[in-house]
């Protein structure tokens, strides 16, 4: 009989916190359903969660408490605008479950304009997205094709997802920087910030056949960012020989480019240059300089002071 009870009292606290859990997930996060989640991702990480929410409430508060985007607050900064990043990056890995928690099963419930909504949400994305763990990216594919209409929002995904890239991240940014997408220039970004051989490959077809400046100027970000010499540096002496052809593939893709481009484009791609820093960027510049009409000359030679500084 005692034994009978156990089991009983058992299974009425499992009862318990599943409907607890269910209660907590019926809103939906801020940029997914539960249901969108593939069935085991979906498993795995509401289990990580409420084991974590368990043991550390505070955080799940923290992040409903968030006060760069309260208007008492934000209204005071220099430049007042909701933000929410600065103040989700510090919680560092300690935030990840909460903030999923927040995007995919349960948003905050504080009442919000949809500016700050956004902001907290691209705030919340930019954080995961930081932190790099794999637990992270079905709730990432979902926040980039989620429909979201503001650019900031869809930005945050799509670079998140560029932090995690692995083959799925990798594949799911190049489809859609397809022309005419509606998500390509994030994934544009997004791509930037993936540092893989194959992203940096994809950026420089796109630049190549970029249809205009505006193009070429986003493109050209992208890949000073996926070349960044400082970036690869931080990465460590693993890293150093992918570094290299990444770089490689960046300087190349932005020295074809230079000449056929002006205005504020050209400016991005010489400044995208100065990022790359590759060993043979000197030698690349100097021998198109040689064939490029006069103005164009004049260009590169500021290019190439530039870099011997």
């Amino acid at each position: 009989m005692n034994q009978l009870k156990r089991l009983l009292g058992s299974m009425t606290a499992a009862m318990t916190i599943s409907l607890v859990a269910s209660a907590a997930f019926a809103q939906g996060g801020l940029v997914a359903q539960p249901g969108q989640l593939p069935a085991a991702a979906r498993a795995a990480l509401s289990h990580d969660i409420e084991v974590f929410r368990a043991a550390h409430p505070e955080l799940f508060q923290a992040v409903l408490d968030v006060k760069g985007v309260r208007p008492e607050v934000y209204k005071g900064f220099q430049n007042p605008l909701p933000n929410a990043a600065p103040e989700l990056r510090a919680l560092g890995p300690a935030g990840l479950l909460p903030m999923l928690s927040a995007l995919a099963f349960d948003a905050p419930r504080t009442a919000l304009t949809e500016k700050e909504r956004n902001a907290l949400t691209a705030g919340m994305l930019e954080a995961v997205g930081m932190l790099r763990d794999p637990r992270s990216a079905a709730v990432l594919h979902i926040a980039l094709e989620g429909g979201s209409r503001d650019p900031v929002v869809r930005r945050a995904a799509a670079e998140a997802v560029g932090r995690l890239c692995g083959d799925a991240e990798l594949a799911l940014l190049i489809k859609h920087t397809a022309s005419g997408d509606e998500l390509a220039e994030a994934s544009i970004h997004g791509l930037g910030q993936c540092k893989r051989m194959e992203g940096a490959k994809q950026l420089a077809a796109l630049l190549a056949a970029a249809p205009d400046d505006a193009t070429a100027e986003v493109v050209a970000a992208a890949l000073g960012v996926a070349g960044s010499s400082w970036a690869w540096q931080a990465m460590g002496p693993s890293a150093e020989a992918t570094g290299l052809a990444v770089r490689e593939i960046a300087a190349r893709a932005l020295v074809d480019a230079f000449p056929r481009r002006g205005g504020a484009a050209r400016a991005r791609i010489g400044k995208s240059m100065l990022l790359v820093e590759h060993p043979l960027l000197p030698a690349l510049i100097e021998k198109a300089r040689a064939s490029a009409q006069p103005d164009v000359q004049v260009a590169f030679t500021t290019l190439q002071k530039q870099l011997a500084r």
